[in-house]
């Protein structure tokens, strides 16, 4: 849930720094709708506007949409987020005690004899 949340923020960050690019890929996109439907000079087909005027008219509806409202502008932003976070104290999941025990002072081979047994000849 918390991935999801922050691809959302991304996102949203990302169309409110790029709004302009999307109005002109939008556009562009649909460029033969806007020439036969939307274009002022499509009457006159000598001019080759080819609904350039309609972006034109798009582009400065969104300019003065930015200068009404200078907050929506990426440009005037900039956010400082600053918190404190706690350190959480590393604490043992359980009491532990070491026991040191005494090493044997004597050898394995204490006590046996260190000669090889021959048995007796014939």
């Amino acid at each position: 849930m918390k991935h999801v949340a922050i691809i959302l923020v991304f996102l949203g960050l990302l169309v409110q720094s790029f709004n302009k690019l999307f109005i002109v890929l939008d556009l562009q996109l649909n460029s033969s709708f806007i020439a036969k439907n939307l274009c002022e000079n499509r009457d006159k087909p000598q001019m080759h506007c080819n609904g350039k005027c309609h972006r034109i008219k798009v582009m400065k509806q969104e300019q003065k949409k930015d200068q009404d409202n200078p907050e929506r502008k990426a440009e005037n932003k900039f956010e400082l987020i600053c918190f404190a976070q706690q350190q959480a104290k590393l604490v043992p999941a359980f009491n532990y005690t070491t026991i040191y025990y005494p090493r044997l002072k004597e050898t394995i081979y204490s006590g046996f004899s260190t000669t090889a047994f021959h048995p007796p000849q014939v």
